[in-house]
């Protein structure tokens, strides 16, 4: 059959994959920018996952970066399509020395942990100067979501997501541990927030 037309559900998909690529595109240009500024000579990005940000991270900055996971097949992918150093790591008992870091990174991380002040505490102490922890800013990412088709049943919401923040509610969670907070939107669909104690 020659397929001249894209359906509706095609023409979606074509639509929010291009789109969803340039936002992510800029998500990830944002926090490079932030990075950039603070000229650090260490990053821990805990949370890491698959290491596709800790890879960036480590291409792109004159830093040396490590990347820490519970998950121990996605830190081995990590290992094997990144060369990434990455370690398997439990976020709420991180195996460093105070102040070992001079920015910890925590990207899309905080919204899936039951012991988010356990993490927090753990960040700030391993943490020399700088933290930078982005989450996905709600009700927009579930909006897109519904949208995209992606979670229908949940409204958007995915079901791994056990937290959810807007930028309020995200300053209110970090400013219990950290007394300079800035809060910056990222990409309409994220929130990039960083904190120190200076």
């Amino acid at each position: 059959m020659d397929k001249k037309y894209l359906t509706t559900d095609e023409t979606s998909a074509k639509y929010f994959n291009r789109t969803t690529r340039g936002i992510t595109q800029r998500f990830v240009g944002n926090l490079l920018s932030e990075l950039k500024s603070f000229k650090p000579e260490t990053i821990l990005d805990v949370g890491c996952g698959t290491g596709y940000i800790t890879s960036i991270m480590s291409d792109e900055l004159d830093s040396t970066v490590i990347g820490c996971d519970m998950d121990t097949n996605r830190i081995s992918f990590a290992r094997g399509n990144f060369g990434q150093e990455v370690i398997i790591a439990d976020i709420t008992q991180l195996p460093f020395r105070d102040n070992s870091f001079d920015v910890v990174v925590a990207s899309e991380i905080i919204e899936h942990i039951h012991c988010t002040e356990a993490a927090l505490n753990e960040i700030k102490r391993v943490a020399r100067k700088n933290v930078v922890i982005t989450v996905p800013n709600e009700p927009y990412f579930r909006i897109a979501n519904f949208l995209r088709g992606k979670n229908v049943t949940r409204f958007g919401n995915p079901p791994d997501h056990v937290n959810h923040y807007n930028k309020m509610s995200l300053k209110q969670v970090l400013e219990a541990h950290f007394p300079n907070v800035e809060i910056k939107t990222s990409a309409i669909f994220w929130i990039m927030a960083t904190a120190h104690d200076k």
